[in-house]
């Protein structure tokens, strides 16, 4: 594909412009054969909006989570085949004869990147925070029912001094469950249990992690050149980082590009390594050596917002949200819209993420499709609910972020719900993706395009997400045999398999076949180009990207 990485005339020409302008000549300019330095590894990429947020406590979508995962680390990090291997802790730890009570030791060369020790502390210090509920974060339910005195905490039912995590000494870190936890590994690489330098943030005060020069960080990276607010950024190779050796490339620039013509623009003239593509633009490249396609773990859908503090909308009606969800096709939106292997989902648990611990048999395949396509039913429940309403018509506003491809998909929802809903008028906002986040977490909207791409390879990382007053709910739903299967899988069922797996099978039902709680659109697959000479630039199917091993090969 030599196209792609070929300068046209006009770009040389400008470069020799900028060049001559910058008083640069080639006698003033030594070269790498000159100094004897190896040149900067540098890989370009792009991402579709401005950092929403970059404290792994407060932090609430998947971008966020995107960027921590390169600058910060905990206990556990994903290897490159996924699985958790020890990270800041300095091996697998001491587990209990009844697989309640882990204790960890912490590396002696964890370091922040001021250069003071990461300690068990440090975990103590973060987790207590996370399950305060002054803090309101939005991960905090990710502690219930798993660390012992959680959930009553959250409730403010007891202290945060009894949550079951105590630091012993620097390097020795308690950790007590409620009970024994079969992907309690998994969890422990999510943000949300990562650590927290206690003194250092208190200095920062309310400046903490909003902009590059209040943020410690522990990872593969440290965050360069961000303000806060910009639409650029890097991450600089952490020197600090007890792995660097493993850390191949010296900086990641990346620039916020919303459109897909102008990041194909952008890649096509060498400014760019990796661009994802959807629609036409797969069909246009789809040949090509540099093209590849993979199905990720994340699933896109629309929340509709039924109320809250009280207060009912019109989708708090079960006949309107079910006759949104049943006047959909979401063939065409995955086929001609998208066309990068994302898959038509009927359900808000993915493929290929968890199977039967008895026959083998995938969740999505086993509980089937919640849903479906069907405009006669469609209109059916429209008018029933109408009636229950006492309207004859219904204006909804539909929320989505501003980038091509959701501003595309909007317009497909629009035309698709108006045309088989008589009576129905659908407005779309869009909005850049940090107003969009804004929107979903307080709730701020009617119907919402949204998604979310998973923490660890369960179907609990789906469903924990929609217990009653779960900052993580944001739609108003609340279902007490739903809340009950739910907990009961991240408690006293997490040793048994089985019971376990009915549980959750069952609470995917009430979610999305009794209570149409959202309307599932699709499973992402995600079209991209990428730079031959990049490697090792790992992707999971569920959690986020990791750039620790990424490497530009010649």
């Amino acid at each position: 594909m030599n196209y792609i990485r070929t300068i046209s005339f006009v770009s040389l020409l400008l470069l020799l412009v900028l060049t001559a302008c910058s008083g640069e000549t080639q006698d003033e300019t030594a070269s790498e054969e000159d100094t004897g330095e190896e040149e900067e590894k540098v890989l370009h990429l792009s991402a579709p909006g401005q950092i929403p947020g970059l404290n792994p406590t407060m932090a609430d979508n998947d971008f966020s989570f995107r960027i921590i995962n390169q600058v910060f680390e905990g206990l556990y990090r994903l290897d490159k085949d996924g699985d958790p291997q020890p990270a800041v802790a300095a091996g697998e730890p001491k587990v209990s004869a009844d697989n309640r009570v882990y204790t960890f030791k912490i590396r002696k060369d964890a370091v922040w990147s001021n250069g003071s020790a990461v300690t068990a502390h440090d975990f103590e210090y973060a987790w207590k925070k996370a399950v305060d509920p002054a803090t309101g974060a939005a991960y905090g339910p990710q502690f219930e029912e798993i660390v012992k005195g959680a959930s009553e905490i959250l409730k403010g039912d007891k202290p945060v001094d009894e949550l079951g995590v105590e630091a012993l000494d620097d390097r020795t870190l308690k950790v007590t469950l409620e009970e024994p936890i079969p992907y309690f590994k998994e969890l422990l690489t999510t943000a949300i249990f990562f650590p927290q330098p206690q003194e250092f943030i208190e200095e920062q005060g309310d400046q903490y992690a909003t902009d590059s020069e209040h943020t410690l960080f522990n990872g593969p990276f440290v965050l360069e050149d961000w303000d806060g607010t910009g639409s650029s950024w890097t991450y600089a190779k952490n020197e600090q980082y007890w792995d660097k050796d493993a850390v191949n490339v010296d900086k990641i620039k990346v620039d916020v590009v919303k459109d897909t013509q102008t990041a194909v623009d952008l890649y096509t003239n060498g400014q760019l390594d990796r661009v994802g593509l959807t629609g036409d633009f797969v069909d246009k490249f789809s040949s090509e050596e540099e093209y590849h396609t993979f199905l990720t773990g994340g699933v896109r859908f629309l929340k509709m917002n039924q109320g809250k503090d009280g207060n009912q909308t019109n989708l708090a009606n079960l006949h309107i949200r079910k006759a949104l969800n049943m006047a959909l096709d979401r063939e065409g939106i995955v086929n001609e819209i998208l066309n990068n292997g994302s898959k038509v989902l009927y359900g808000t648990v993915p493929r290929g993420i968890s199977e039967n611990p008895e026959t083998g048999k995938d969740f999505r395949e086993e509980n089937g499709k919640l849903t479906q396509y069907d405009v006669d039913k469609a209109k059916e429940h429209w008018q029933q609910g109408l009636r229950e309403l006492n309207k004859e018509e219904l204006e909804f506003k539909l929320t989505t972020s501003d980038s091509s491809s959701s501003i595309t998909i909007a317009e497909n929802l629009k035309h698709q719900w108006e045309s088989n809903l008589p009576g129905l008028t659908v407005t779309i906002k869009n909005v850049p993706p940090e107003q969009s986040v804004d929107a979903n977490v307080n709730q701020n909207y009617e119907l919402i395009l949204t998604g979310w791409g998973g923490d660890y390879q369960d179907p609990m990382t789906y469903l924990n997400l929609f217990i009653t007053d779960s900052p993580g709910n944001h739609t108003g739903y609340s279902n007490e045999k739903y809340d009950e299967l739910v907990l009961a899988s991240k408690s006293s069922l997490g040793d048994k398999p089985m019971k376990r797996w009915n549980a959750l099978l069952k609470a995917e039902q009430l979610l999305i076949e009794d209570s149409a709680v959202l309307v599932p659109l699709y499973q992402s697959g995600t079209a991209y180009l990428q730079n031959s000479n990049v490697k090792d630039l790992i992707t999971y199917k569920v959690s986020a990207e990791n750039y620790k091993w990424v490497d530009i090969v010649e």
